[in-house]
């Protein structure tokens, strides 16, 4: 094989150009985000109980969740976490199960149950990992907690439109809600009890279907809907109708009627001011600094034409943690690239000092190719992995070019300088690449989630060294072949 890439350049000449076509035309496929993609392990159910404390909620839905749960083959763990009004329990599957059948076998559980209070709802069954948090949105403003809130809802229903972003949530804000509060007092004075004041309220805040309209054309659907969304509709809702003589009460006059938030304490400040932070996160096959290039774009588009006093901030931002490690990458490889340049034509001719330091743009081409062939991404951990090959994969070429010009210091022709130099060298290449991957490869055998996430480093650096080698014994002998390189200084 080195006869013949040696004897024939233009071979050689192809196979760089294949190795950076390749590079370049998987480049825009690699997504880019904070740490590698793996699959997950981690089911939660979630069964409301309204108004039970705590200590209801462990007693009644806690134990229940455990008991069902632990029954299923392939559960690791199970955790139950009873709070106020709900019951939260996550489920962690094993390394060797199979998600989707984890995933039914624990809804069949839970929906087993038969045992449950009357007032416990429906549990909600969903799976954890799927999103990655990107960056948030954190909004302040010289109005009320309601106004913010409706303004944040505004801002998510655009920024969901954009292209490049599909998960937005509110955080900030507990349930909001339309407060009724009357005194004991005013109920007596009027001659009226709490439950007829429910009453009263209920039967004029609906929202029922009233039948339907056949005709010859179509079918239409009525509906009568009559509910109080603002304070002023419910003020205005009677209470006490008008008899002979008499007045209407309405529930303004005898009640204090509030839109706001159902727990006061559940809210966000940002720099001392109430805020609404709005959280952008990806799904797994999206790409974290398209999603926050495409946020920022937004916000600064949305300054523009904010109310006064409306200010924008992004927090939380994790796309800096990617966008600092390419920065690293970058920098590194470049500062590498012109000091192995320069030093080489310390000692050989210019030509020559190039081919060598060509090595690191073509293995690093030829590694991204690979990693998009294994479906890796460009994180933290692949980069980390490609850090420590700027200091390993330029050791093949310096060694190898090294070598052949002592064979062409000798008096040998320029051919058989590059096969026999390439030969010698060859084993302790061989030796020192299969020492790299002997200490990395364990890596991609850990279990667990530390696991699933180191194994990746193993993949990306033996990959980028591979086309190394491929570069440093096949590419670099032909271009040294035509024209001899070495020179006395």
């Amino acid at each position: 094989m080195i006869r013949y890439f040696a004897a024939h350049p233009t071979a050689a000449n192809l196979l760089l150009l294949f190795l950076v076509v390749l590079g370049l035309a998987a480049l825009p496929s690699l997504k880019r985000e904070t740490f590698p993609d793996f699959t997950p392990k981690e089911i939660e159910v979630r069964v409301p109980y309204p108004g039970a404390s705590a200590e209801d909620v462990e007693e009644a839905v806690c134990r229940r969740l455990e008991d069902a749960i632990d029954t299923v083959n392939d559960v690791a763990e199970v955790r139950c976490q009873a709070l106020e009004s709900v019951a939260v329990a996550v489920a962690k599957m094993t390394d060797s199960a199979e998600f989707s059948r984890f995933l039914d076998d624990i809804k069949s559980e839970v929906d087993a149950i038969d045992d449950f209070p009357e007032q416990v709802e429906l549990p909600i069954i969903r799976q954890l990992g799927r999103l990655d948090q990107v960056v948030s949105i954190a909004v302040t403003g010289p109005m009320s907690a309601t106004d913010l809130k409706i303004y944040a809802e505004q801002l998510k229903d655009r920024i969901k439109q954009l292209p490049k972003v599909s998960q937005v949530t509110i955080l900030g804000f507990s349930q909001h809600q339309l407060q009724v509060r009357v005194s004991a007092e005013a109920l007596k004075r009027h001659g009226l009890g709490i439950s007829d004041l429910a009453n009263a309220i209920a039967r004029q805040n609906v929202d029922l279907p009233a039948g339907s309209v056949e005709t010859r054309e179509r079918d239409f659907l009525v509906r009568f809907t009559d509910e109080r969304r603002s304070v002023q509709r419910l003020e205005d809702l009677i209470v006490i109708g008008s008899k002979e003589g008499g007045a209407e009460v309405r529930l303004g006059d005898i009640a204090n009627v509030s839109d706001r938030f159902e727990l006061d304490e559940d809210k966000v400040l940002f720099n001392g001011e109430r805020a609404a932070l709005l959280q952008i996160t990806k799904t797994k096959s999206e790409d974290t600094l398209d999603a926050v290039n495409a946020v920022k774009a937004f916000i600064a588009k949305e300054r523009r034409t904010a109310p006064p006093g409306v200010k924008f901030a992004l927090t939380q931002d994790m796309s800096s943690i990617v966008s600092d490690r390419l920065q690293m990458l970058l920098k590194n490889g470049v500062q590498g690239l012109i000091l192995v340049f320069l030093v080489m034509w310390l000692f050989f001719q210019l030509r020559f000092a190039f081919w060598v330091a060509m090595g690191l743009p073509v293995a690093f081409l030829g590694g991204l190719f690979l990693m998009a062939v294994f479906g890796q991404s460009i994180n933290m951990i692949s980069m980390v992995a490609l850090l420590i090959g700027v200091g390993l994969l330029m050791d093949d070429a310096i060694v190898i070019a090294e070598n052949i010009a002592a064979q062409l210091k000798q008096g040998k022709s320029a051919f058989n300088a590059a096969v026999e130099g390439t030969q010698q060298v060859m084993p302790g290449v061989l030796s020192s690449f299969l020492t790299t991957t002997a200490v990395f490869t364990p890596l991609a055998f850990l279990s667990g989630d530390i696991g699933q996430v180191l194994k990746v480093l193993p993949v990306v650096l033996i990959s980028v060294l591979s086309v190394s080698l491929l570069e440093a014994f096949l590419i670099l002998i032909s271009q040294i072949i035509l024209k001899p390189v070495f020179s006395r200084k």
